[in-house]
C-alpha cells in the first residue's frame, strides 16, 4: 500500500477537502502542517513554491485539485470513464472559478471592497450557484448515486462560502442538499467532528 504525506499550513484552506478525501476512504496519511511564518524558508524546496503538496511514495504531487483528482481515482470516487471523468473536471473548473471570483472580492483594496462586496452578493454569487446547482444530477455531480471527489470538493467549498461570506443555502436547495448528505457520510461526519478545529483559511 501507498504512503502519502500531506503537506499545508496549518489550517483548513485548500487541503480541508483532501483531507476530507482521505477520511472517506479511510486511509492513514500523515498531515504536515507549517505554519505560515516557517514558509518562506520551505517554500523553494516544493514544487513550483506552492502548497498543497502531496507525497505519493516519494513522488511529490501539486496543485489541490489535481490531488482530489488523483485520490479520487485511486479510492474509487471518480467517474466510471473517461467521460465522466471528464464532466468532473468540469464541475471542479467551476467550483474554482467560483472560489476565485470570491477571492478577488476578499483581496480587494479597501476602498473598493464594500461596492464589489455588494455587487458580489446580490447578483453575481446568485447567479454562479444556481449554474452550479443546475449540474447536481441524482444528487451527485456525476449524475448517478456515486459519491466522487467533486462531490467532497463542492461540499466543502460551500462551507467555505457559508462561513465566510454569508451564503444562505437554504436559497439553493439542491446544493444544500448535496452538503448534508456529504456531511452525514459517517467517516467524514467522525472527521468534521473529532478532527483538528483550525483556522478556516
Amino acid at each position: 500500500m501507498s504512503t502519502y504525506k500531506l503537506y499545508y499550513y496549518n489550517a483548513k484552506g485548500r487541503a480541508e477537502p483532501i483531507r476530507l478525501i482521505f477520511a472517506q476512504a479511510g486511509v492513514k496519511y500523515e498531515d504536515i502542517r507549517y505554519e505560515r511564518e516557517d514558509w518562506p524558508a520551505i517554500k523553494p524546496e516544493k514544487p513550483f513554491e506552492r502548497i498543497p503538496v502531496l507525497d505519493v511514495d516519494g513522488t511529490e504531487i501539486c496543485g489541490g485539485t489535481n490531488i482530489l483528482r488523483y485520490l479520487g481515482m485511486t479510492f474509487g470516487m471518480a467517474g466510471n470513464n473517461e467521460l465522466d471523468n471528464a464532466v468532473l473536471g468540469g464541475i471542479a473548473d467551476y467550483i474554482t472559478d467560483i472560489i476565485e471570483t470570491v477571492s478577488k472580492v476578499f483581496h480587494a483594496k479597501e476602498e473598493d471592497k464594500a461596492t464589489m462586496m455588494a455587487e458580489l452578493k446580490e447578483k453575481t454569487l446568485p447567479n454562479m450557484l444556481e449554474v452550479l446547482q443546475k449540474n447536481v444530477k441524482n444528487g451527485h455531480f456525476i449524475g448517478s448515486e456515486k459519491l466522487s471527489w467533486a462531490d467532497i470538493m463542492g461540499y466543502w467549498y460551500m462551507v467555505i462560502l457559508k462561513t465566510m461570506f454569508g451564503v444562505n443555502l437554504a436559497d439553493y436547495p439542491v446544493l444544500q442538499k448535496l452538503h448534508d448528505d456529504v456531511a452525514a457520510l459517517p467517516n467524514i461526519k467522525k472527521w468534521l467532528e473529532t478532527g483538528p478545529k483550525d483556522n478556516i483559511r
